[in-house]
Formats: structure tokens, C-alpha cells, sequence
């Protein structure tokens, strides 16, 4: 190569470059105060649904809390059952119901005046917790399976132990309510000896 050749390649490889550095040049470079993204539509409904579960988990273990389920069961029979009969009372006292981890929670039963602490898992349907037992083992009192749905200030499930079950439902005592009723008990009223008419003697 000559030196007039190699003159000529020098200078179109020159302004060859030329373009590429001017586009270079003119990029749009990312500024340091960059807006974050904004969260998606399914992100934001993630976070509304996080917030809600949040808050009915907060009103469920208030609920229940210092709290007594008084109620009836039945047992399933393939024979006629007398209709008298057919309820039992059934009462549970808590002392405290706090959720644990994911849906665990500790539930803390009050047994003959003993606290005994009982771990079981809650499901939730919407706004609605079910209290959900498979084969779950109390020591000292057996084995259990139970679907409990809690619903204002009411409960209502099945339950079987063994080969025995059947359904159960009540009212949920709150612990404002007992204090109420402690507060202000049931006045008996006392109704004044009636005495025999007098007979006059003429």
C-alpha cells in the first residue's frame, strides 16, 4: 500500500466514525431523579386484599379474645332421635386467640379452669375465618376433625371424634359483653307475700 492509499483509508474510516459519534452524542442520557414506577393494577389490588385480610385478622383475634362460644350440639344417630334431646349445651371459654404465622393461630382454651394451648389452623372464605381440624390431637382428650365458621357474633360447624359427630352452633360471648353483663346483672324481681282476704264476721 501506498502512501497515497493508505491517506484515503485513513480518511474514510475518519468521517466514517464521524455520524456514529454525533448519534452517540445526541442520546438521551437517564437522569439521576428518575421517577419509580407506579405499581400495576394487579399489584395495587394485591395490597388492597393484603389490607383487608389484615384488618379482619385484627377484629378476629379481638373478637375472641377473653370470649366464650355458648352453644348446642348434636350427634348423628341412624335411629329416630328424640327431638328433646337432640341439642346438648356445648361452652367453650378463651382466654386469648392471636394469630401466629401464615394461618396458624394460638388459641389459648380455658379447660376445667387450666389454660391449655392450642395451635390449629384458620382459613379464611373473604371476610369469613373457618376454624379448620384434620385428625387434630388433644392430649387427654382424643382426636378431632372440625370445619367452625365465625360470623358476627355467631359460630356454626361440624365436628366428629372418632366415629361420632355431628353439627354445632352458638353465640359468641364477647369479652365487652361479659363485662356488661357483669356490670349490670339480671334483676330479679321479688313479688310481696299475698295475704288470705279478710272475711268479716257479721
Amino acid at each position: 500500500m501506498n502512501r497515497q492509499t493508505m491517506l484515503s483509508t485513513v480518511l474514510v474510516m475518519t468521517f466514517a466514525a464521524v455520524p456514529l459519534r454525533a448519534q452517540d452524542g445526541d442520546s438521551p442520557k437517564p437522569s439521576d431523579g428518575a421517577k419509580p414506577s407506579q405499581p400495576t393494577a394487579t399489584e395495587l389490588a394485591n395490597q388492597k386484599a393484603a389490607a383487608v385480610r389484615e384488618t379482619a385478622e385484627a377484629d378476629f383475634s379481638e373478637l375472641l379474645t377473653g370470649a366464650t362460644l355458648v352453644g348446642n350440639f348434636t350427634t348423628d344417630s341412624d335411629q329416630p332421635v328424640d327431638p328433646a334431646k337432640l341439642l346438648r349445651p356445648d361452652r367453650y371459654e378463651l382466654a386469648t386467640v392471636n394469630k401466629v404465622k401464615d394461618d396458624f393461630w394460638l388459641f389459648v382454651y380455658v379447660h376445667k379452669g387450666v389454660p391449655l394451648p392450642l395451635t390449629m389452623k384458620i382459613l379464611w372464605a373473604g371476610k369469613t375465618p373457618v376454624l379448620t381440624l384434620d385428625e387434630f390431637t388433644i392430649a387427654g382428650m382424643g382426636t378431632y376433625s372440625a370445619r367452625l365458621m365465625f360470623h358476627g357474633n355467631r359460630y356454626a360447624g361440624t365436628w366428629q371424634h372418632g366415629k361420632a359427630g355431628g353439627l354445632m352452633f352458638g353465640k359468641i360471648e364477647t369479652a365487652e359483653f361479659k363485662k356488661e353483663r357483669q356490670a349490670n346483672p339480671t334483676r330479679k324481681v321479688i313479688l310481696p307475700k299475698q295475704t288470705e282476704p279478710e272475711v268479716r264476721k257479721e
